[in-house]
């Protein structure tokens, strides 16, 4: 009685599961590469316009100067909220819109140090000696430093032209070797499935020369090497 031989097939439900979750982990990481892009582009765009980018309700304001050293750094993003003027209070960081006239329209960001009795504020940065010559009015005020951003301020930083331009040196290489490492797996899984193919071939001709020498050894001859068959003709 011949030998049956179980042959394993893989099941096709867990290789559609396989591919479906393959496929959903391809669209989160572009979603997430064109969310990213875009919010660099935003931020960008923003700073170079001199504008604070808004999102979730934030305010989003880059540190143009060293007035809050070491506070605040050059270049860094900060989250600013909006408030209520009524709810500030001595050592909060705001932001307002100055109208000194050296800097006439330009965002500030100083630290409250008093309180007048008409509402308004007298701010000073943490690197300066001595505070803002001018007062500042409730509605000037943009709102309350919340915290840095590192996020943003690495967005943002892409508006230097050096830096974007190397930026996209890198992101070519990266493709590139990306590119290369595919096609390394790729020769590297044909040759296993060639491998894989040439060991099934030696199996299955072990398997063949086996069988004929169990028939030689029980006196089986092949019909084409049956002499009687020559001595009838």
């Amino acid at each position: 009685m011949d030998e049956e031989k179980e042959i394993t097939q893989p099941d096709p439900p867990a290789q559609d599961a396989r591919s479906i979750l393959k496929r959903i982990g391809s669209a989160v990481l572009t979603a997430v590469l064109v969310l990213s892009l875009g919010l660099m582009v935003y931020v960008t765009a923003c700073t170079v316009r001199g504008k604070p980018a808004v999102l979730l309700g934030r305010c989003i304001f880059q540190v143009v100067t060293g007035s809050m050293e070491p506070t605040l750094h050059v270049g860094e993003c900060i989250l600013v909220e909006r408030c209520d003027p009524e709810t500030l209070k001595t050592g909060d960081v705001i932001v307002y819109v100055s109208e000194d006239p050296e800097i006439y329209g330009k965002f500030v960001t100083h630290r409250i140090v008093a309180r007048e009795p008409d509402g308004s504020f007298i701010t000073r940065g943490d690197a300066n000696p001595v505070a803002d010559a001018l007062a500042v009015r409730p509605e000037q005020i943009q709102g309350k430093y919340i915290r840095k951003s590192r996020l943003y301020t690495w967005a943002s930083s892409f508006a230097d032209l050096r830096k974007s331009a190397l930026f996209l040196i890198m992101l070519g290489v990266t493709a590139m070797a990306f590119y290369e490492l595919r096609t390394v797996l790729r020769l590297g899984k044909e040759v296993q499935e060639e491998t894989a193919q040439e060991r099934q071939e030696r199996l299955i001709r072990e398997a063949i020369d086996k069988e004929k020498a169990r028939l030689e050894a029980e006196g089986f001859v092949p019909p084409e090497e049956d002499p009687g068959k020559e001595e009838q003709d």
